[in-house]
């Protein structure tokens, strides 16, 4: 028969091991990302990929696009990939209200390699003002992760076929 005191003792130790468990160290509290678009076939990273009507061209409602841009360590076509946001963009009735929902993946140049970052908002077209998103969620170093995605609405121009949106993210971490 074992002594209660070493069963009480044990069970200490096991429930400070538990509460101490490292979770994963908090990542930054800003982080600034260069999202590169095409529109332009054959390297467009926006199109359509389903119209109630068929047409993936007809910017109507319910017209869903895909969105698979290239993020770059600055706004020059030339610097480092560091990962990619991949996502969706749905119209709204009267089109000018654009659903969004888009992840961030962030591969190791990046320095927060395999870790996500998944984004969720709404576009008024209409406006001219700064678009703000909400971050929901992430991964690896973005565990759990909420915010702000904040991304002025004009966007810097390289060329008729390439733009370059800025997104601002103000991140906060849980505390477990």
């Amino acid at each position: 028969m074992r002594s209660p005191r070493l069963v009480i003792v044990v069970l200490s130790i096991l429930q400070l091991f538990q509460c101490t468990k490292e979770v994963g160290a908090a990542g930054p509290a800003n982080l600034i990302l260069y999202a590169h678009e095409s529109r332009v076939p054959p390297t467009q990273t926006l199109i359509g990929s389903a119209a109630p009507n068929g047409n993936l061209t007809d910017e109507q409602f319910g017209l869903i696009k895909t969105v698979s841009n290239v993020l770059r360590a600055g706004k020059n076509n030339d610097s480092m990939v560091v990962g990619s946001q991949v996502g969706i963009v749905v119209l709204g009735k009267d089109v000018l209200n654009i659903y969004i929902s888009y992840t961030y993946f962030l591969n190791n140049d990046s320095g927060f390699g395999g870790s996500t970052i998944a984004v969720h908002g709404h576009i008024d077209a209409t406006s001219m003002g700064n678009r703000v998103f909400a971050v929901v969620g992430g991964t690896g170093q973005f565990l759990s992760v909420t915010g702000q995605d904040t991304s002025p609405f004009d966007a810097y121009v390289i060329d008729d076929s390439h733009t370059v949106n800025t997104h601002t993210l103000e991140l906060r971490y849980p505390s477990y």
